[in-house]
């Protein structure tokens, strides 16, 4: 009976080891704040691009004299519900036509001339006007000039992208649409979703340039850059076309996948 009991025990400590394991095992990356990236294709990770093309056109600023907007520039989102980044509260956003989003509440935080791809992240930004907070959606040398790119911002109250959290939520998407990467063919059409009650973050990629993010640094970085997550930098993994990266804050981690196959080596038989 007490052989039973510790067989029955050892199983039960079995069940909640192995979807914590699991759910390690699909994880891509953990930063020291404690973000957890996940592509499409895991449990925890959808695509579904959202139709933001009737959002608010971006009017971009050239961050200096030595390159026009469309190159080098950003434009200022105010957030229309609350957002945190690293547990920071984030009211507004400085979108880089380079490809991040930067924590700042106008052009005096970040100027979005940053066209050099860091990697590995957690660096030091190296444009002008910079700030450290960031999410990397895309990051590298675009041009929106070649295929009269736009940058786009859309507020809904109920996202039509559900969130892993399972919650009705608002999202804030900024999509980058018919931009480039200066030198390759192809138009990169990209989106952000920003989730405002769990704070997960989606990036989603409709379509690539020909390079499929080899010059490019995907992630989050974290203010000071004392912490970063960098998903993928200069092709180091592989980045499909009609694909997502979800980014989770610690505070709200996805629910652990359902492992199935749990007694298919026959502990459960008579």
């Amino acid at each position: 009976m007490k052989r039973h009991a510790a067989s029955l025990l050892g199983i039960g400590v079995l069940c909640m080891a192995l979807p914590a394991a699991s759910l390690a095992r699909e994880s891509t990356g953990f930063d020291q704040y404690g973000y957890q990236a996940y592509a499409s294709g895991s449990a925890q990770c959808t695509y579904a691009y959202v139709d933001a093309s009737d959002g608010a056109i971006l009017d971009l600023s050239a961050a200096s004299a030595a390159a026009p907007a469309s190159d080098d520039g950003a434009a200022v989102v105010a957030l229309a519900a609350p957002f945190e980044l690293y547990g920071v509260p984030v009211n507004a956003l400085v979108v880089s036509s380079n490809g991040y989003l930067a924590a700042g509440n106008d052009l005096t935080d970040e100027d979005g001339g940053d066209f050099s791809a860091d990697c590995p992240l957690p660096a030091i930004a190296d444009n002008a006007v910079a700030s450290q907070s960031r999410i990397y959606a895309y990051h590298a040398d675009l041009d929106g000039a070649p295929n009269s790119g736009t940058i786009r911002s859309r507020y809904f109250a109920s996202c039509p992208r559900p969130s892993a959290s399972g919650l009705d939520e608002a999202c804030s998407v900024v999509q980058w649409q018919d931009w480039a990467l200066r030198g390759q063919p192809g138009a990169l059409d990209m989106q952000v979703v920003l989730y405002h009650a769990s704070f997960e973050i989606a990036l989603q990629y409709q379509a690539l340039d020909a390079s499929l993010g080899a010059t490019a640094s995907i992630g989050t970085q974290g203010p000071d850059a004392t912490s970063g997550n960098a998903f993928a930098c200069r092709g180091n993994r592989a980045l499909p076309q009609a694909s997502a990266v979800c980014l989770f804050d610690p505070r709200h981690l996805p629910p652990l996948p359902i492992i199935d196959s749990l007694f298919a080596d026959g502990f459960d038989s008579p």
